[in-house]
């Protein structure tokens, strides 16, 4: 008779961690987890597509227009503030900044495709006091924030422009010594370099990347990255009852039922804008197509993370060269 496998020995208890925390099993990096879950949009990106006021155009744009429709909206909107006196109308100059920043942050996640010939934008805070000088030229003898754009190459990465910010103190409390950089001015930058070297984003929907028209719980980005993922590091340290095919051939069981609860509660967790809807089944389901597709040798567990040497090339000989 067979017995069923123990079940995974939960972490120590802590009176304020949540439940599902407590019953990971204890080999989890719960670093790479949120690793994971860093490409889940955030709650102010998801607001920007779902929740909108009546009468805001602009915020309205961002439900179903292209990237473009809504900076072109922005820019209407910004020059209209930059007639008004500093102390008018602050609320309104407030929102129309908040909405250019998730602009810009919804763009950036567009670019950053690591390969040849592709361009990204790479943002660095540089500080040779505190963080030690950067081994490359940043063009800042003091604290500040460096925005480049990079082309990726065969070889490398080519340097395309460089914006140097220098830090200054902030200035609603210059007793902090607090150095800072206005993010208003970094998301104009952002604007201006998207405008120029990524006019193809401008075209896209907007959250094309994550999401489509249905529910949060059934974006793409939880069905085809976030939960493929959790499942692919998670899964060797769960252990499943075998079954058998046809009662002739014993398989080693692919759906842990604590695996797939505590990926359920994991996002409901730390996604819980997304997860309003989701279920153990829904999980179940999302798992079960992905395995379907998934090549068998695809790496899992702390493998997902280490670094891969790259394959020497082999000659037509098939003789490799010596050293």
């Amino acid at each position: 008779m067979e017995t069923s496998p123990s079940a995974p020995v939960p972490g120590p208890p802590y009176p304020n961690e949540p439940a599902v925390l407590q019953r990971l099993p204890r080999e989890v990096e719960y670093t790479f987890i949120k690793l994971i879950l860093t490409d889940a949009p955030g709650p102010s990106m998801t607001a920007s597509w779902i929740d909108h006021e009546p009468d805001d155009d602009i915020s309205k744009r961002f439900r179903n227009r292209t990237y473009g429709a809504v900076d072109r909206a922005l820019r209407k909107a910004e020059a209209a503030l930059r007639k008004l006196a500093p102390d008018e109308e602050a609320a309104q100059r407030a929102q129309v900044r908040w909405l250019r920043h998730v602009w810009a942050q919804q763009v950036l996640g567009e670019t950053g495709a690591l390969v040849s010939g592709s361009m990204r934008i790479v943002t660095t805070w540089t500080d040779p006091e505190r963080l030690g000088i950067s081994p490359t030229p940043t063009g800042l003898d003091g604290p500040g924030q460096v925005i480049e754009v990079l082309l990726t190459v065969r070889k490398g990465l080519y340097l395309v422009e460089r914006w140097a910010l220098p830090a200054t103190l902030m200035p609603w409390r210059p007793e902090t010594r607090v150095p800072w950089v206005d993010p208003g001015l970094v998301d104009e930058i952002y604007a201006v370099l998207i405008r120029t070297y990524f006019r193809s984003i401008l075209r896209k929907r907007v959250g094309q990347r994550w999401r489509t028209e249905r529910e949060p719980a059934g974006w793409p980005i939880l069905t085809q990255r976030v939960i493929p993922a959790l499942y692919d590091y998670l899964r060797p340290y769960y252990q499943a009852r075998p079954y058998r095919h046809y009662r002739q051939s014993i398989s080693d069981g692919h759906f842990p039922a604590a695996l797939r609860r505590d990926i359920t509660d994991l996002i409901k967790f730390e996604c819980p804008h997304l997860a309003r809807e989701l279920s153990v089944e829904r999980v179940t389901a999302i798992i079960q197509r992905y395995i379907q597709r998934a090549p068998r040798d695809r790496r899992m567990g702390i493998d997902l993370f280490k670094p891969t040497l790259p394959t020497p090339e082999v000659p037509p000989d098939g003789k490799l060269p010596r050293k």
